[in-house]
Order: C-alpha cells, then sequence, then structure tokens
C-alpha cells in the first residue's frame, strides 16, 4: 500500500520501508527495526506523515513527540487492510484532515476525519481563507473560543471589507447560526458575541467590536504603486509605505504586491522594499501608465511634467496601483516625499471594477 501511495499522491514525499520488506527496484529509504527511532526523525523532519499502523499504536508511538497543533506535523494512519484513512494528528491547522482525503482517494479507501467543524458541515475559523493566504489575527485563547461558537451553533457575525469571495462553497448555504453584515456597524449593533471579521483595515475594529469575541483575518489585498528616483535608499521607501499605511488606517499585512515602472527595474529600493514585505515587484510600461490618464482621469490626482520630461511617464505611483489591482479608484491617492511616490488600491476580486 505505501508502494500504491507513493506512486499516485500528488505531493513530494519521501517513502521509508521495513528492511525486510524492501525490494530491489524500491527508492524508499530501508529502516531496521524498532520503528522508534526513524518515526522520531521522520516526525521532526516533515510537515506530515502517512503510518500504515492501528490508530491505537501510532498514537503510543507518536504520544512522548506531540507538542501543539501549532507545530506537530500532519499525522494520518492507514489500517492494515488498507480501508481506512485517519486523520490522527493536526487535523485542521497541519493539514491532516486533507491529507487523510487525498490518500483515501490514492488507495480507494475510506477518509476518517472527526474534527467538528468537518463533522458538521460548519465553517473551520482557524482555516477560514488559508487557501487564499489570508493571515489569521487572534490569539489561541480567542481562536478557540470563536470555535467553540460556531460548533455549538451560536450566532456568528462575518462582515467583509477586502479579499476573496469564495472563501464558502457555492450553492452551499451557510450554517443558520452564521450570517455576514453588508456593514461592520451593522455587525457591531448585532446580537453576535462572536465576530469574524476580514478586512485590510486597522481602524475603528478594537472600538466597534470591544464587546465581541474577535477575529480578524487579513487578506492579501493592498498593492502598492510607487516611485522613486535613482538611489533612494530602502529606509526612505519603508518609511513612505509605512506612513501611509498608518495614515490611512491600513494594514501592512495585507500587501499583495508593490508596483512601479519598467524604467525602475534593478532599483535596489524598491527590490529590497518587496523582499522585506515577501510580495513580488511588478513593472509596468510607460504607455500603460500613461494609458491610464486617459481611460480613468477621475481616479488620478495630477499629471506630473518633471516624469514626462525624465522618464515619458505623466506618473508612476497612481497608474501602477490602479492597474496592478484591476482597481477602478485608489484608496490612497499619490503622497510623496522629495525622492519618492506612493499610491495604495484594494485589489479586484471580483474582476468588475
Amino acid at each position: 500500500m505505501a508502494r500504491t501511495l507513493a506512486g499516485s499522491l500528488d505531493r513530494d514525499h519521501a517513502l521509508f520501508i521495513d528492511r525486510r520488506f524492501r525490494k530491489d527496484d524500491d527508492s524508499g529509504e530501508a529502516f531496521d527495526l524498532p520503528l522508534w527511532p526513524v518515526v522520531k526523525r521522520a516526525f521532526a523532519g516533515y510537515s506530515s506523515l502517512v503510518l500504515f499502523l492501528s490508530a491505537g499504536a501510532s498514537i503510543r508511538l507518536l504520544a512522548p513527540l506531540l507538542e501543539s497543533k501549532q507545530i506537530d506535523p500532519a499525522v494520518v494512519c492507514v489500517d492494515d487492510a488498507g480501508s481506512f484513512c485517519v486523520s490522527l494528528i493536526s487535523g485542521h491547522v497541519g493539514g491532516a484532515d486533507q491529507l487523510a482525503q487525498e490518500v483515501a482517494v490514492c488507495l480507494g479507501a475510506r477518509a476518517v476525519v472527526t474534527s467538528a467543524s468537518h463533522a458538521s458541515g460548519t465553517l473551520a475559523v482557524d482555516l477560514l481563507g488559508r487557501e487564499f493566504g489570508w493571515r489569521l489575527k487572534a490569539d489561541a485563547t480567542t481562536i478557540t473560543r470563536a470555535s467553540a461558537a460556531v460548533i455549538n451553533s451560536q450566532p456568528i457575525g462575518i462582515w467583509q471589507g477586502a479579499g476573496e469571495p469564495g472563501w464558502w462553497p457555492d450553492g452551499k448555504p451557510l450554517p443558520g447560526n452564521i450570517a455576514v453584515y453588508a456593514t461592520l456597524e451593522d455587525l457591531a449593533a448585532s446580537a453576535c458575541a462572536t465576530a469574524l471579521i476580514i478586512s485590510d483595515t486597522t481602524s475603528d475594529l478594537e472600538t466597534l467590536l470591544a464587546d465581541k469575541i474577535t477575529v480578524v483575518y487579513r487578506p492579501r489585498s493592498l498593492v502598492i504603486g510607487m516611485g522613486c528616483r535613482r538611489g533612494v535608499p530602502v529606509e526612505e521607501l519603508e518609511s513612505l509605505l509605512a506612513e501611509a499605511l498608518r495614515e490611512n488606517g491600513l494594514s501592512a499585512e495585507c500587501l499583495a504586491e508593490i508596483a512601479t515602472a519598467e524604467i525602475k527595474r534593478g532599483e535596489p529600493g524598491l527590490e529590497q522594499l518587496a523582499e522585506r514585505h515577501g510580495v513580488p515587484l511588478s513593472f509596468l510600461q510607460a504607455n500603460e501608465l500613461n494609458a491610464v490618464f486617459e481611460t480613468n482621469p477621475g481616479a488620478i490626482t495630477s499629471k506630473s511634467e518633471r516624469a514626462h520630461g525624465l522618464v515619458g511617464v505623466w506618473g508612476v505611483a497612481e497608474p501602477a496601483a490602479l492597474l496592478t489591482a484591476g482597481a477602478s479608484q485608489l484608496l490612497v491617492n499619490r503622497e510623496k516625499t522629495t525622492r519618492a511616490t506612493i499610491a495604495i488600491a484594494r485589489k479586484d476580486f471580483t474582476g468588475n471594477s
């Protein structure tokens, strides 16, 4: 079964085989009993494990290694007959629930997933938006309390101000205890004791939701348009970015991309800024930037004669942000220092900009 799984699982993997059963053409690593040393090494070195052992034997073997669901790898165990794939350790956070289902498909087995949210068909607080790269902002106690409220069918309010809309399966109705509110103020005024907030803003959240159990999700929704003179140090660009975000109540954890003009390719300060924030740096041609001044003049604050004379564009920060975000309006109009400019747009995830 392990060989079958290794040949069909669509993941990078390593195969460990008891030396007694290893074949000449096996590519996996052979080990000698006892099993404990190889399991201990694999537990420390891999993000997920599939054990071809009973659940009881697996638990006894793994018990001394367990620390917390935040850092333990996902563990799935498969019975000797290959009938059941059990999500055993780190079902949600580690991904064992998903892995069990993948293994079951490969082996023609049945996945056994006992996580409460999975069993009840509701959303998982600690997984919401993970496939989109949303960042979860809440401590472990708050997440546990919010998860309990969801599972126990207590009233849950959701407000989304940014990010991808497809966090719940199309055509599947939300559980009856979960309501989506049109505005943050409506949610704040509701009787819901638990609030799930999907937002790139920082202002008003703590004040409005002070009486609720609140979990905040930070989507990758903000596009930074930026222009600068040659040789501007990253510290100056970082300061300009931080000030623009702070003054406009936007979260630095929601940066999706930094966009600039093609002529700035190879600019060290911009490259270092993108690297610091772990986002891509994209480049736009002069004709693309200039076209925005004709197609969407209402979103642009002004043309720069100086920039046009120097590099052939009427502006960089504002059109770069708009184009890359696929947006029709800016969140933050152009702000500048003597050597750099910045503008911010929110990504349009609907395709209706």
